[in-house]
Parts: structure tokens; sequence; C-alpha cells
């Protein structure tokens, strides 16, 4: 369970990093066949646990009530593979024939998005205003008692540009 935040924090900053858009249509796919693999090879050992399988075997006596169990367990563990195949496979496609990313491609809200993908070492020209947690959400929009100046705005995109 702990791998999903691992994947979700891959495919989030892969455009930071690289510059590069993800395939959406394989990113779901990878992530169906992950999210399918892991429930499926996980829960029927749950299952057969509660049968009273015992932890950290390799094979077990037939017919003991536990075959299907491990049958289900083994295919989700294929199909886990798959997806994580999937997803490097995307990694790799992405990496070399990607999509350029842009500035922010996910709408956020914070200022790592705000200069180019990948940054370049400095980061940026001049430091942008911060008057609230979500700083570039405020600096794009506008919008609220945290807005910036349209004097602001305009240095920002004048030195963005």
């Amino acid at each position: 369970g702990a791998v999903f935040p691992i994947f979700a924090a891959i495919h989030y900053w892969f455009p930071k990093v690289t510059g590069r858009l993800y395939d959406e249509r394989l990113g779901v796919a990878s992530f169906w066949l992950v999210f399918v693999g892991f429930n499926l090879a996980f829960f029927p050992m749950h299952i057969s646990g509660l049968l009273g399988m015992p932890r950290r075997v390799y094979t077990y006596p037939s017919g003991m009530g536990w075959d299907v169990e491990n049958l289900l367990s083994s295919i989700g563990s294929l199909v886990l593979v798959l997806g994580t195949v999937a997803i490097l496979v995307n990694v790799v496609w992405s990496r070399v024939s990607g999509p350029p990313a842009g500035l922010d491609p996910w709408g956020a809200n914070t200022l790592e998005w705000a200069t180019s993908s990948p940054p370049p070492p400095y980061n940026f020209d001049k430091l942008p205003p911060v008057r609230s947690e979500r700083p570039l959400f405020f600096l794009t929009h506008g919008h609220g008692h945290a807005a910036v100046s349209a004097d602001e705005l305009d240095e920002h995109k004048e030195a963005q540009a």
C-alpha cells in the first residue's frame, strides 16, 4: 500500500522534472492495472489467512481450502506486475517523446509550478510575491483578499516570458 503514493508522486512530478507529460491513456490503464492487481493479490491472502493458512509458506498441502484464494492472489500479482511494467513503459516513452508539459499542467496552487518545466537552476529571475497559502492561484487569478496587484502580476508574467 505504501507504493501507491510513490507512483502518484512519480506521475505528479514527472512533468516538472522532465518537461514532458505522461501518456494519459497509458497512465489511466496502468493505474487500474495496479489498483486491481494489488487488491486481487492481497485481499484473497487476507481471506486465506482467516481460513487458517499460515504466513510465509511457499507451498501447502492440497485440499486445505486455500486453492482458489491462492490462485486469485497469483493472478493478481501478475496483473500488478503488468501495471508496474506499464508505468515503466510510460515513463520511458514519455521521457523520449511525450508532449511538452508547459508551465503548470495540473493547475496547481504552489510556486514550483510558476516556473518552467524543468526549472532553471536559479528557479526564478525575481521572487514572486507570496501572500497566501496558495500563491500561484492568487498570482494567476487575482481573486480574494490576498490577490496581488496588477503591476505585480504583469511583472511576474514578464519575468516568465
